[in-house]
């Protein structure tokens, strides 16, 4: 309910004070105007949002971005009453090194490892993946250990889980890295690699992405199983970050995320 000020009381002040008319009158509009909301504070503030192809977790096709981790940081945004925002597709290398010296940032999808842990904030899981070594069948190669690489040469993805976890074994076998795992799929098609290290399924959409029959290749080793995250620079304020997991949790419950899963993993 509005307060009524008689107009009538401004006039009669008037007379006598200018400066009490003027502070009456003040005092009738405020009465009249109404109440002031407070500013509700955006969510998940000053956030750059970082990612590679890495299909089909998240990729590029005809301009867009997709794939499952992009689908789900969608539904985080939703969660949170935010519109999209923009994210920047960059080689995998400088995405880690942006997201570990600058300030603000988020990669994702990022194999969340103990030598990883302390270097960032996390928010996740998205789902579990192996990392592993892939050969050609009509190459017959078995490995007991990765002692067994001496003398084979392997592609990998610089700056990958799979590129630092073969880093010690760069003395006995040949670690070719690149920038763009297609390179590798060419290289190992001409038989210039014995064998790829990257994430499984991962390379298996990949490969028949590219024409490829999947049965023609075959898993040799498994580096690592771990699951991928949504990485946040140390510098990120931890209460975003918890704000991100609790909408990020909401979101993974929903039906819709297990039919994301379905569309681009099956």
């Amino acid at each position: 309910m509005v307060s009524h000020f008689p107009v009538s009381a401004i006039k009669a002040t008037h007379r006598h004070s200018p400066g009490l008319a003027l502070a009456a009158l003040t005092l009738f509009v405020l009465l009249l105007a109404p109440s002031a909301r407070p500013a509700q504070a955006e969510p998940l503030p000053g956030l750059t949002y970082l990612t590679e192809e890495y299909y089909p977790f998240n990729y590029t096709e005809n301009g867009d971005l997709k794939g499952v981790s992009y689908e789900l940081l969608r539904m985080v945004w939703e969660e949170l009453g935010m519109p999209p925002k923009p994210v920047e597709v960059l080689p995998w290398a400088r995405g880690y090194e942006r997201v570990r010296f600058e300030k603000g940032t988020v990669l994702f999808s990022m194999a969340r490892t103990p030598e990883r842990e302390r270097l960032f904030h996390w928010a996740g899981p998205i789902m579990a993946v192996r990392f592993v070594l892939i050969a050609r069948k009509d190459r017959a190669i078995r490995l007991d250990s990765l002692d067994d690489l001496r003398g084979m040469t392997v592609g990998t993805l610089r700056g990958d889980v799979s590129d630092t976890l073969l880093t010690a074994y760069q003395t006995i076998a040949s670690i070719q890295p690149v920038a763009d795992m297609r390179q590798n799929i060419d290289k190992l098609m001409n038989n210039r690699l014995d064998m790829v290290a990257y994430e499984e399924l991962s390379w298996d959409k990949i490969a028949a992405r590219s024409g490829l029959t999947v049965d023609d290749f075959e898993t040799v080793y498994v580096l690592r199983e771990t699951p991928v995250y949504f990485a946040f620079n140390k510098d990120v304020c931890e209460v975003v970050v918890k704000q991100f997991q609790e909408a990020l949790d909401r979101a993974r419950k929903r039906s819709r995320f297990r039919q994301i899963l379905d569309d681009y993993l099956n």
